[in-house]
């Protein structure tokens, strides 16, 4: 497991039991899993959002979703992993759950960084964590998505290896943990 993966074990681990993991960009269940490990034993559960049928410019027509429930079963962590089905721009639109700790990995061009973003960012409950994968030079959009707003609207801005991570702002108090290294 390497630092990004512990990190994100970490704040799963940390959150309230009850709480609720949104993951856009599950692939095949690697971050998903990670997450899904710090839910064991608690009433905490991850949202998988993804298409599980990539898109037009990377890992096209191929279906990942038969290999991510494998994954997430063979694991052992299907009681704390729940798929969501579809594009995360639609599923943002009727989400209805708040929402802990936001861990973004979708798609990496700018425009769809920032959707993801401002449509889960209502969602995510004072003082939830969000984080995003890719926020490296190695991935320009994604890192000019993180620099030129998503930084500047987040409390105890942080990075850890490739992600970049902050809180949603909170008037008061907040139950929240304070953010793992």
């Amino acid at each position: 497991m390497d630092d990004q993966e512990k990190w994100l074990f970490k704040q799963a681990r940390a959150l309230p039991d009850g709480a609720n993991i949104v993951e856009i960009g599950s692939f095949k269940g690697r971050s998903t899993s990670c997450l899904a490990f710090g839910c064991r034993g608690t009433r905490k559960r991850v949202f998988a959002v993804d298409t599980f049928d990539g898109n037009e410019w990377d890992f096209r027509d191929r279906r990942f979703f038969d290999e991510f429930d494998r994954n997430i079963r063979r694991l052992g962590l299907s009681k704390y992993v729940q798929p969501v089905v579809g594009s995360s721009t639609e599923i943002a639109k009727s989400w209805n759950k708040s929402i802990h700790l936001l861990f973004v990995d979708g798609s990496h061009r700018y425009d769809d960084v920032l959707a993801d973003y401002f449509g889960f960012l209502p969602h995510v409950a004072p003082g939830g964590i969000l984080a995003f994968h890719d926020v490296e030079p190695s991935w320009p959009e994604v890192l000019r998505a993180w620099d030129d707003i998503i930084k500047h609207e987040l409390r105890d801005v942080g990075y850890w290896s490739t992600l970049a991570y902050g809180r949603k702002p909170t008037d008061g108090a907040t139950d929240f943990p304070r953010l793992i290294r």
